[in-house]
């Protein structure tokens, strides 16, 4: 039976699509993702993420980090609020993952 194991980082700060969104822009922030791939990986409404994208780029949370065509790639962003939001996720992961298989 396959168990469902929610991020620690969902567990915690809740399960909203912003917050799956950022989840899955952290976990895999070596690479830029279109919107499809963005909404199918973080289980986020294409519709919804589309509403999302302008406020996460308001604030720099995510930048345009390259344009195919009319395709734009987007990855984290490196301002000071992602850089919080890295430290409470790698803080987060300290503390419950321990909790969670200890």
């Amino acid at each position: 039976m396959k168990r469902n194991i929610k991020p620690s980082f969902i567990e915690v700060m809740g399960n909203s699509p912003i917050n799956r969104v950022l989840n899955f822009l952290i976990e895999n922030d070596r690479e830029s993702w279109n919107m499809n791939e963005i909404s199918e990986n973080a289980k986020v409404g294409y519709s919804t993420l589309k509403l999302l994208i302008p406020k996460l780029l308001k604030y720099d949370l995510i930048i345009i980090h390259k344009e195919i065509g009319r395709i734009k790639l987007y990855k984290i962003g490196t301002c000071l609020i992602v850089k919080k939001i890295r430290e409470l996720y790698n803080q987060i992961n300290k503390q419950v993952l321990p909790a969670l298989f200890g």
